[in-house]
């Protein structure tokens, strides 16, 4: 007997309601204080962290897009009171379930074998961590370490060197942060043995983390992608054994798009969340993290909403088509545009340099996110440019 496979097909409009509503981002927010946070990061597994605030942190701008009335301390109860998150590698530097530590063992097995400048921390481990067992936490400046040390990204200090290579090794955990600043604390002093490695073979490994990102976006293909991004050894051929596997138990569903010759993936659990004709019911608009969740493939989402987006923080100026930090506009259930805002600190401004429209929104709801956004932030005033743009030919206009 030949077993049949049923395929459930939608069109591009259902298909993008699908994921707008599977990330929280259609009609009324669902996700209310930490609890929500909690919920939204339980579902996606993580949500990617970057140090860079010109208008909110990633992590922050991901989740004021999502949770209603967010404030930013919300986010640092979760990590340094309740830990309930914890700072660590998934896709990239990440926020996490304290949870799912012990599934990342992989990468720490990776930093434990090699690691850039090992000989230095092979040399200043053990004053380290005897110094953190008789201190709470410790930060770079707490050690006269002169020397320099090559690292990732550029040299830097011994002292920063040798913490973040036991952070990176699991033997640390980031205690709390001031600005830029990490405090670390032993990770055996701050959970005791709640945190220990999980062991995975290949398939397992493969299995979990291809699962854990297919949630994550909401709906993935078997192709190249960023959102496979820290998969440690994920090769192209393990990649398509691990979609094999996962169909074949069940745990993904094949679904077609009208207009995509390649079969998407869902996760199986949201098969009636994709089958479900959404109507959009009140006009939201909403101003996305560069590296959030849903744009982790920007392909997929370029083929789905024809909106092209490229973070263009590491262009050199002179290629950049936008700005140095420019975050896409949705509303209801497109991409209108793309705006630079900058909060300013020092004086609570709001300042909205530009917008770049693409299609026709609905200037009011716009206006109301812009609103909140200066919430989000605190800001006193909101400012807009000289410069501001409100059509996609040139000419200016004004709120």
């Amino acid at each position: 007997m030949i077993s049949v496979i049923k395929m459930y097909n939608q069109s591009k409009e259902n298909t993008r309601r699908y994921l707008l509503a599977y990330h929280g981002l259609l009609n009324e927010k669902k996700h209310e204080g930490t609890d929500g946070i909690m919920d939204f990061v339980r579902k996606v597994g993580c949500i990617q962290f970057d140090p860079i605030d010109v208008c909110g942190r990633n992590a922050d701008l991901t989740l004021q897009s999502r949770v209603s009335e967010y404030h930013k301390d919300w986010l640092d109860q979760l990590l340094y009171q309740d830990r309930f998150l914890i700072d660590y590698f998934d896709k990239n530097l990440s926020i996490l379930p304290v949870s799912d530590w012990p599934l990342m063992s992989r990468r720490r097995t990776y930093y434990r074998n090699e690691s850039r400048s090992s000989e230095v921390t092979d040399r200043h481990e053990q004053m380290i961590m005897d110094y953190l067992m008789e201190n709470e936490f410790a930060c770079s400046k707490d050690f006269d370490l002169k020397e320099r040390a090559d690292w990732y990204w550029s040299s830097s200090s011994s002292a920063r060197v040798v913490l973040e290579t036991l952070y990176f090794r699991g033997d640390l955990v980031i205690h709390h942060k001031k600005g830029t600043i990490k405090y670390y604390a032993r990770k055996d002093r701050l959970f005791d043995s709640k945190l220990s490695d999980h062991v995975m073979s290949d398939d397992e490994h493969d299995d979990h983390f291809v699962l854990r990102r297919i949630k994550s976006v909401g709906i993935l293909w078997n192709k190249p992608s960023d959102a496979f991004l820290g998969i440690t050894d994920l090769k192209a051929s393990r990649r398509k054994a691990a979609f094999e596997r996962l169909l074949d138990q069940g745990k993904i569903i094949s679904v077609s798009v009208d207009g995509i010759g390649d079969p998407l993936y869902i996760p199986s659990e949201s098969l009636g969340l994709f089958t479900r004709k959404t109507e959009i019911m009140i006009p939201r608009t909403e101003l996305m993290a560069p590296l959030d969740n849903m744009l982790w493939d920007r392909k997929l989402i370029s083929t789905l909403f024809g909106f092209d987006y490229k973070w263009e923080i590491y262009e050199p100026e002179h290629r950049r088509k936008y700005g140095y930090y420019v975050l896409p506009v949705l509303q209801n259930d497109r991409f209108i545009g793309r705006i630079e805002i900058i909060h300013q600190k020092k004086t609570k401004t709001l300042s909205v340099k530009r917008f770049w429209q693409e299609s026709e929104f609905d200037l009011a709801s716009l206006k109301h996110c812009i609103e909140r956004f200066a919430c989000f932030h605190q800001a006193k005033h909101v400012e807009f440019d000289s410069a501001w743009h409100i059509t996609s030919d040139g000419s200016s206009g004004s709120l």
